[in-house]
């Protein structure tokens, strides 16, 4: 049995995400705004409470960044 490696796990978990999130826009048409707008507030109240890290920094900009690539076609 070939070992996993986890980049081709995380890549195959964000391929996944990526394409529910494309098929739920499409259902849903607000949700990723909705998710943005949750993700926007939940860094704001971090920063306001003087719990970020450059961690959740990174995770933060990764969600992000996987939301816009729900909204590509």
């Amino acid at each position: 049995m070939k070992k996993e490696d986890p980049q081709v796990t995380a890549a195959a978990c964000r391929y996944i995400l990526v394409a529910l999130l494309q098929r739920l826009e499409r259902i849903s048409p607000s949700l990723l705004d909705d998710l943005q707008s949750g993700i926007a507030g939940d860094h704001q109240s971090m920063a306001a409470n003087g719990n970020l890290s450059n961690d959740i920094e990174a995770v933060i900009a990764e969600a992000q960044r996987i939301l816009r690539l729900g909204r590509a076609p």
